[in-house]
């Protein structure tokens, strides 16, 4: 509420100003007009310092851009009161006051419409500053110096200033509609307010004011010029952007056709600027298609590149809902998928499928007199000593919660056997203490089974091999051979 009353008091005093002083009427008007840009820039900066600096944050292009149009109105004081120029617009000067709306497009086509690579950021800075050229080109063709009518060529050179201040309001209003909340979404709306208001103001000074009551600063009318920069300065320094009425859609949208809007306006401009200066014309057209062109390409190279990366995350996470997150081999699930793809290769193929279900022995027992933390461990101890001698054709799977089972594609129902009792041998080999156990270590106990009618029927097998070899006293394989 402070900064409102403060901006109030900037008009107020202002007008005073003028009041008090009318021979140095047009001085004062200038020193005030020259102010108020500049405390919206130091605004726009001071909250570039709470939210970040970077141009993605969009604060310093918008500074930036005021400073343009600030400078530009030092030009016309300069024109003014030390030189007396005379002509209705000097070059330099319009080419300041054109220049301003070229970091302001640039924020609206680039904040926020997510990442993008330093060549990229680079054509659409190359776009935002050929289309203010462009404009300027329009200007300095329409310009009464450049023998146009001199009786049309200041309307002519407000209604391009029109036009430029509508395609900033309205842009950036698209942009805030658009806008996610949070710091994306407050800085549109601190950008969409000043431009509406700027476009407002900026079309009653330049053809009311300029054109007809008042053509030299220093009257009451110059007092509306501070309005659109106070407002911007209030407005940056109260934080918030409200809240997100947007469909994800509409989002999307707009944030993938915000740089392309740099290319179309370019071409548009460009198009336009032909029938006065060809030249100039001509070269925005080939800027535009060229950098639009390029930028296409290089979307499309990010986007595979994306979609790639996302593509070998997806497997991975796949990968890792597959493993048993423990031992880290296959959990039960992925074995039940393999079991019935293995069996159903091995029928085509007319090959024999070996499937071994192994058992710690006594592991609720381990678990009672060492803890689960030592239980976990000879877990995983275990699943990697049967993986040690593991065909690569092979596989081992966490079946339950000591219970692991294994794929042996080919295997006839000898080499099982013979590589389930290597599996027992494997685990004594570990020589992990287990008093429970009447062999003083860890121990498994092994059923194998070859063929089966089905999976289910080959799972059965093993598992009755399993309990024939734990009934049998364990630390003992069971099954075909």
């Amino acid at each position: 509420m402070t900064s409102i009353w403060l901006a109030c008091g900037f008009v107020a005093l202002h007008a005073l100003a003028i009041a008090l002083f009318p021979s140095a009427a047009m001085a004062v008007s200038y020193a005030f007009m020259v102010a108020a840009p500049a405390l919206a820039a130091e605004a726009l900066l001071r909250r570039g310092a709470q939210e970040g600096h970077a141009p993605a944050r969009g604060w310093s292009l918008a500074a930036a851009g005021v400073l343009l149009w600030m400078l530009g109105m030092l030009s016309s004081l300069c024109q003014d009161l030390l030189f007396d120029v005379t002509a209705l617009a000097p070059t330099g000067t319009m080419l300041l006051y054109t220049l301003y709306g070229v970091p302001l497009t640039y924020a609206i086509a680039t904040v926020g419409t997510g990442p993008a690579s330093t060549v990229q950021r680079a054509i659409d800075a190359l776009l935002a500053v050929t289309l203010g050229l462009l404009y300027f080109g329009l200007i300095v063709a329409l310009n009464a110096a450049d023998g146009a009518d001199a009786a049309s060529s200041p309307r002519l050179i407000a209604d391009l200033f029109d036009i430029e201040n509508a395609y900033l309001a309205g842009t950036a209003l698209l942009r805030f509609l658009a806008a996610e909340e949070g710091p994306e979404r407050g800085f549109f709306r601190v950008l969409a307010s000043y431009a509406a208001c700027y476009a407002v103001v900026a079309a009653y000074y330049n053809h009311h004011v300029a054109l007809d009551v008042a053509p030299n600063p220093g009257s009451f009318h110059d007092v509306v010029a501070d309005v659109p920069f106070l407002l911007l300065a209030v407005l940056a320094l109260r934080p918030g952007g409200g809240r997100a009425r947007a469909s994800a859609g509409a989002v999307r949208f707009v944030r993938s056709a915000g740089p392309q809007l740099l290319g179309v306006s370019v071409l548009v401009v460009a198009l336009f600027l032909i029938r006065h200066r060809f030249a100039w014309g001509a070269a925005g057209v080939v800027v535009a298609l060229l950098a639009s062109a390029l930028r296409s390409v290089l979307s499309q190279v990010r986007q595979a590149e994306t979609e790639l990366r996302l593509h070998s995350d997806r497997q991975a996470l796949a990968e890792l809902a597959r493993r048993d997150g423990l031992t880290g081999v296959f959990n039960r699930r992925a074995f039940e998928e393999m079991l019935q793809r293995e069996w159903l290769a091995s029928r085509l193929a007319s090959r024999a499928l070996a499937l071994l279900l192994v058992d710690v022995d006594h592991f609720k027992q381990f678990n009672d007199r060492y803890g689960h933390g030592a239980g976990d461990d000879c877990l995983r101890a275990v699943a990697a000593a049967l993986q040690e001698d593991l065909p690569p054709a092979g596989l081992v799977a966490r079946y339950g919660g000591e219970e692991f089972a294994l794929l042996l594609p080919g295997a006839t129902p000898a080499a099982a056997r013979a590589f389930a009792e290597r599996l027992c041998a494997a685990v004594r080999r570990l020589a992990v203490a287990h008093e429970a156990n009447p062999h003083g270590r860890v121990t498994v106990s092994v059923g194998a089974a070859v063929g089966g009618a089905s999976p289910a029927e080959l799972l059965a097998q093993a598992d009755r091999a399993l309990y024939a070899a734990k009934h049998g006293g364990r630390n003992r394989a069971e099954g075909p051979g």
